[in-house]
């Protein structure tokens, strides 16, 4: 193994050990955040599907892609229709 992926594994080690530490410490703020960003996109989902149903075009509303949508914003609601379009016609 590279020493660049050593390193690489040991920054990804820490954001880990730092984000369980933030749950453990904060769990009402972060159950709060994860509730807000789920309710986030799922209305981002609804709104895509809702104009894509003029295109006929659905994005599947489950608790993935709601999540990936509310945590990564409309970044993550673009990489989902990019993601469904390309897994569509590849």
């Amino acid at each position: 193994m590279s020493e660049q992926h050593l390193l690489i594994g040991i920054g990804l080690f820490l954001i880990g050990v730092y984000a369980v530490a933030q749950v453990v410490r904060y769990p009402r703020q972060m159950a709060w955040k994860l509730v807000k960003s789920a309710v986030l996109g799922c209305l981002f989902v609804l709104a895509v599907n809702w104009i894509g149903g003029y295109f006929h075009f659905h994005l599947p509303f489950n608790p993935v892609t709601a999540l990936t949508a509310g945590f990564l914003g409309i970044p993550g609601v673009a990489a989902l229709i990019v993601m469904k379009l390309w897994l569509v016609s590849g």
